[in-house]
């Protein structure tokens, strides 16, 4: 493990001088929390200037379109959003929590607090301008510049344990990153990212308490408490259904603070389209204390939001609008349909429902995706009269 000279700490909310406030927006306006969840994409649909500062934030139970100008987005990838916030890289994979509300923006650990990413040269300011990656599966070492910086060595999935904004010294941060998929967590105070070594996950999410859980890829839970000298984990073997692989899987917090399972499979002719979805519920035997994945067929009235972005769960009573009840809203996730610029101009994007009652996929995207919009993915963001306040 490398650990450069510019490494930061993760700020506490008495660490200010941390974070960098951007410059107001010239249009900029607060979104109706009413409107909300939204479909982020990137641009502007009625021009076709991929370089513009436009962003489109559309409402799924209205279904208005928010049109903002934020030039802090611009050439960097929205890959996320948990509380508010929305996770971007630059165009070295550099992560950092962007808040598009206030403009403030905090900085992550540098991608090189990481092994096998190394700094290979920088400019006479010291900024960097590329780093080396060395690939898990054959050792070798490749230049990492940003014109390839979106390949199979950025973080792919980041959430925190708590809004940035209320957060106190237990403010954790992890992430899912390289290939195959691994562990990362931060937390407040600190300068580099720690890594959990010989596991690889599928997807992560945070309790109440600040504890993480993390779907092992063969369908284990592992639970990581933390406490001031570290961490220590908790496996729990469970039984499964099937063994079926399925490439994409998500766990949710239900309105009881039980887990749920989504399992998403996809099929392929030109590009991924989602063909399959399982969505199960941990139960666990009062008697014997044994654990296994149940298949359930509602939500009890409540919506799923799931992608690259933190899984929201909305409770029946939070339904509103056209969002439709029992239902899945999939965002697109296939890390390996990354087009080039040539390829763009034909990208699809897997953006679709999945209605539990009725076992029926059907595509979503009321707005004709630019092609310049395909990437990076459109995400769904959420804000709360709680979070907007």
């Amino acid at each position: 493990m490398v650990v450069i000279n510019n490494s930061k700490p993760l700020p506490t909310t008495e660490d200010k001088g941390c974070t960098t406030l951007h410059e107001p927006y010239i249009d900029y306006e607060p979104l109706p929390v009413s409107d909300s969840p939204f479909l982020l994409l990137k641009g502007n649909r009625d021009k076709v200037d991929p370089g513009d500062f436009i962003f489109t934030f559309m409402s799924v139970p209205s279904g208005s379109v928010f049109r903002r100008r934020i030039p802090a987005l611009c050439n960097k990838l929205f890959i996320g959003s948990h509380y508010g916030w929305i996770f971007v890289l630059d165009q070295l994979s550099e992560p950092s929590i962007f808040n598009p509300f206030t403009g403030q923006e905090i900085p992550l650990p540098s991608i090189t607090t990481i092994p096998n990413i190394h700094i290979s040269y920088t400019n006479g300011d010291s900024s960097h301008m590329r780093y080396v990656y060395r690939k898990w599966y054959t050792n070798e070492f490749m230049e990492y510049t940003d014109e390839n910086f979106h390949g199979g060595i950025q973080f792919q999935k980041i959430i925190t344990s708590c809004a940035p904004s209320s957060a106190s010294n237990n403010f954790t941060v992890a992430a899912i990153f390289d290939c195959p998929e691994s562990l990362a967590f931060v937390r407040a105070g600190e300068a580099k990212w720690n890594i959990v070594e010989d596991e690889t996950y599928f997807d992560l999410m945070f309790c109440d308490d600040g504890s993480l859980i993390a779907l092992e890829y063969w369908r284990a839970l592992h639970i990581f408490r933390f406490n001031d000298e570290g961490f220590w984990v908790q496996k729990m073997s469970i039984c499964t259904p099937e063994m079926v692989y399925f490439p994409h899987q998500y766990l949710v917090k239900d309105a009881e603070g039980g887990i749920l399972l989504i399992r998403r499979q996809n099929n392929f002719t030109e590009h991924a389209k989602t063909g399959e979805v399982q969505v199960l519920r941990l139960v666990v035997n009062d008697k014997s204390g044994g654990k296994r994945w149940q298949h359930i067929k509602d939500l009890d009235g409540g919506a799923m939001f799931l992608g690259t972005n933190a899984s929201l769960l909305l409770q029946a009573k939070e339904v509103k609008g056209a969002i439709q009840p029992d239902c899945i809203y999939f965002s697109d996730d296939w890390w390996d349909q990354i087009p080039d610029d040539n390829d763009r101009e034909h990208q699809h994007r897997d953006i679709c429902v999945y209605n539990l009652r009725k076992d029926t996929i059907e595509p979503y995207c009321p707005l004709e995706i630019p092609r310049y919009s395909a990437w990076p993915f459109p995400i769904w963001f959420h804000v709360s009269s709680t979070l907007a306040n």
